[in-house]
């Protein structure tokens, strides 16, 4: 069946001396994966960045791991987030989360166009140092474990349980500081979350209790090797 559709580059490997397979959130299918042959030879790399959205024909067979093009092309020459050095190191961490969550990924329009929508704003406006915050929590609606922001005037936030609470009964709570933190990026666009005020040490502490938000609701989450790079670099 020959399927034409958008689609998001998660990863790439390189695969022997000149060929690629790299991964897609393809927004009629889901996640699926192509093997790109002479990448390096026929200057192909630039179509791959991570989060370049394409537009892609291919002939989908269920009984192959590995799809091949019949024709791919970029859906949009992206201006600064792969050149934007602060940029880009968000798009790799981001293109790594999304590439960890999303490994058998079906068919979700609403899914799909929130990453898609996201990274064309991203591109688009100036560099907001909180947007991979409020992505990663907008994120989390799509896979089913938003915060339940009922009683959010409690002391507590239980990250195990995903709720507030005024009984501190879980070892993974927010509370002080870090919970007046959490609670500025919740419910927060992304333009008014450039707007936030928070210091470079709050925002690492922040990022690391999302991504421990993370790992207590997705099975066999693992480490983010980019997450000390984009540290370093705000």
């Amino acid at each position: 069946m020959i399927i034409s559709s958008n689609a998001i580059v998660l990863s790439k490997l390189k695969y022997k001396d000149n060929d690629l397979i790299v991964k897609l959130l393809i927004r009629d299918i889901g996640v699926t994966s192509f093997l790109v042959r002479g990448s390096t030879k026929k200057n192909k790399l630039n179509y791959f960045q991570q989060l370049s959205v394409l537009e892609i024909e291919f002939d989908l067979n269920n009984r192959r791991n590995l799809h091949y093009f019949k024709e791919f092309d970029l859906k949009n020459n992206f201006k600064t987030i792969h050149t934007d050095f602060k940029k880009m190191g968000v798009v790799i961490f981001l293109s790594e989360i999304l590439s960890k969550i999303l490994t058998h990924q079906e068919k979700d329009y609403e899914l799909y166009d929130f990453i898609e929508e996201s990274i064309f704003y991203y591109d688009k406006s100036l560099f907001n140092p909180n947007f991979h915050l409020a992505f990663l929590i907008d994120l989390s609606k799509f896979l089913g474990f938003y915060p339940d922001i009922e009683n959010n005037h409690y002391k507590y936030f239980d990250l195990q349980h995903g709720l507030y609470s005024n009984i501190k009964d879980s070892k993974y709570v927010l509370e002080g500081d870090d919970l007046i933190a959490f609670n500025m990026i919740l419910g927060t666009n992304f333009d008014s979350s450039n707007e936030l005020t928070i210091t470079s040490m709050r925002r690492k502490k922040l990022l690391d209790n999302i991504i421990l938000y993370y790992n207590l609701h997705i099975e066999n989450f693992k480490v983010v090797k980019s997450l000390d790079v984009l540290r370093k670099l705000f």
